[in-house]
């Protein structure tokens, strides 16, 4: 009998959401109100073996609108791990307001065998009227948020035509008050300087470096609530909006057109005007500049955390275009150099890379099992790489960048590695996926699954010009003598490789005995070849460490990868410091000779 009772038991977990903060401070708060709620009528079908579970999946402070909210997340990872029978909600649009959303919650809910349980609306999804109700009430939730939506922007639009900001920050220069924006005598000064020294240079990045070489910085105010800001340098994007923004002429900016402020104007109608048709001139290109592939802008980090964007310089009227990282102010100001990588190259890298873990079938299945797929279904799933991969070769150039930014999470570029950061739950579709129609995304079920998978790439994708990629430095002061037995052995890898390049009508026996060695031997002295620069260097120095010996360079298993290799045999790995001396603009680009210009394009 207790057997059967154990069997029959409901997991019940209860979800809600508060759109705004307003109050959840309090120790008796809306989520509070839907917590009790819910768990008292779970308690009255204790008959039915309904069990509350002790989990709380309180998202406060989140709009109805997406699913993209933390306590959903974790509802949905605790669904998919099978550790939740029932869903139970105050109402409805507590869940969702979206009809999108709430079919795609529904289709998980019934993969998983899920039931949806609305209190005060007084139904389940167990039967088909509790459905039908559901999908009449998702429907008018809908409707309220959309209204809602559009009464807020046409108030913000009415307090515009009137001169007046909505809410809201205020703008660099100014500050808020009962009667409108009040201009800040010295974030005016700052305003000015700006766009004096934007008509001046005629160059934005020239403007950014005198408004830090002048160390401007924003004046201290208070919110509503008495918590301060500002007070911190002005930094690059603070410049660019200044330069773009109406507010300091006069104007509140709208969404198709400005219209005229109650507030005062910082600049001159000629100031504003002369610097647009400087902005304007200093964006035209030709056409085909924007009219690029180039696929991985917004999905590529380097290994110190900057984000890399696409680059274009221009040179005899022709693009050259190339993924650099971003300069970060901590980047700066430790003298870090930038990465850059070829953009096609880089591409052309990352699609053999992608096709080949796709073809690989023990990567493959390991990166579906970090997504819980076992027996039979992983079996099918992983027959099915070979052809995701010639799906992903013949997959046109124009839809690439919809395809990789659903299978990829992340690409970092490191100085000798690529790791490319796959979301498995895509993983899964893509394997299915029949290569005819376009690849979108889910985001809607991203929630639902936190898998990831690493493929690590042992490969230097930066440009050499810009990045020295072998560590080989001149001998300094004979202080060690190098070691016989292992100058011998570098000699006889360099003659058997050459014995490899002069008779290619020979197999490995016949050249592994005009040396005198046996096949394995041979094997390894050949493959001693491929050791890095910068450890050849130190072995004919003799600045290898002691523990490096013949017998341990002959026998170990050697990796391609030369940071591997450093790793291996206890080599330190190559700093790469650059000096203050060599950068420009102050940290903000490295020297670029003969370049006419340089565009940057943030991901869409």
């Amino acid at each position: 009998m207790p057997d059967d009772l154990t069997l029959s038991l409901k997991r019940c977990a209860i979800y809600t959401r508060k759109s705004t903060n307003h109050l959840l401070d309090r120790d008796i708060n809306s989520l509070t109100t839907q917590r009790e709620i819910c768990g008292s009528y779970i308690k009255s079908q204790q008959y039915r073996g309904w069990v509350e579970m002790p989990d709380r999946y309180d998202d406060g402070g989140h709009s109805g609108s997406g699913l993209e909210r933390p306590a959903l997340a974790q509802l949905m990872q605790d669904i998919e791990a099978g550790q939740i029978d029932a869903v139970v909600v105050y109402k409805i649009d507590r869940l969702t307001r979206s009809l999108i959303d709430f079919v795609r919650l529904i289709e998980i809910f019934d993969r998983r065998g899920i039931a949806l349980v609305s209190i005060s609306q007084a139904f389940d999804t167990s039967d088909s009227m509790g459905r039908m109700i559901l999908n009449v009430l998702l429907t008018f939730s809908q409707f309220e948020r959309e209204l809602i939506a559009e009464r807020v922007r046409d108030s913000i639009r009415t307090r515009k035509r009137h001169g007046k900001v909505h809410g809201g920050l205020p703008p660099f220069g100014y500050d808020s008050t009962d009667d409108g924006l009040r201009i800040v005598p010295v974030e005016a000064e700052h305003v000015r300087f700006i766009f004096n020294e934007f008509l001046r240079t005629q160059r934005y990045t020239a403007t950014m470096n005198a408004v830090r070489d002048a160390n401007l910085c924003s004046v201290v105010k208070y919110s509503k609530r008495g918590e301060p800001r500002g007070g911190t340098q002005i930094g690059p994007g603070t410049v660019y909006q200044i330069l773009r923004n109406p507010i300091y002429v006069g104007e509140i900016p709208g969404h198709d057109q400005t219209y005229a402020g109650r507030h005062e104007p910082i600049i001159s109608r000629e100031t504003w005007e002369a610097a647009q048709v400087l902005s304007e001139s200093r964006k035209k290109r030709p056409p085909h500049a924007k009219q690029t592939n180039h696929f991985l802008a917004g999905l590529l980090w380097d290994d110190l955390g900057r984000h890399m964007l696409l680059d274009v310089d221009w040179h005899r009227g022709q693009p050259y275009f190339s993924y650099s990282s971003s300069n970060a102010t901590w980047s700066q100001s430790e003298y870090r150099r930038q990465y850059r990588s070829h953009a096609g190259r880089l591409e052309e890298l990352v699609i053999a890379a992608v096709s080949e873990f796709l073809a690989d079938r023990l990567k493959l299945r390991n990166a579906l099992k970090s997504l819980g797929l076992f027996g039979d279904e992983l079996d099918s799933l992983a027959i099915q790489g070979k052809s995701a991969a010639q799906n992903l070769e013949g997959c046109p150039a124009e839809s690439l960048a919809e395809l990789f930014a659903a299978l990829l999470l992340r690409i970092e570029v490191g100085q000798d590695h690529l790791s490319i950061l796959f979301r498995s739950i895509e993983l899964r579709r893509f394997l299915l996926w029949d290569g005819k129609s376009g690849f979108r995304a889910r985001p809607a079920d991203w929630p639902c699954s936190d898998a990831r998978y690493i493929l690590e790439v042992g490969v230097s994708a930066l440009s050499a010009s810009r990045w020295p990629l072998l560590h080989i430095k001149p001998r300094e002061a004979a202080t060690a003598k190098p070691g016989k037995a292992l100058l011998r052995l570098l000699q006889n890898a360099r003659t058997a490789q050459r014995l490899v390049e002069e008779h290619r009508d020979l197999g490995i026996d016949e050249l592994a005995g005009m040396l005198g060695r046996r096949p394995g031997h041979f094997s390894r002295l050949v493959r001693l070849n491929y050791l890095a620069p910068d450890i050849v260097t130190a072995i004919l120095d003799g600045t290898q460490p002691e523990t490096l010996t013949k017998d341990v360079l002959l026998k170990a298993n050697l990796p391609t990868d030369w940071s591997v290799q450093r790793k291996l045999l206890g080599f330190e790995q190559p700093e790469r410091p650059i000096a203050p001396s060599q950068l420009y603009g102050r940290g903000l680009w490295p020297q670029a000779p003969n370049k006419l210009r340089r565009d940057r394009f943030q991901p869409a």
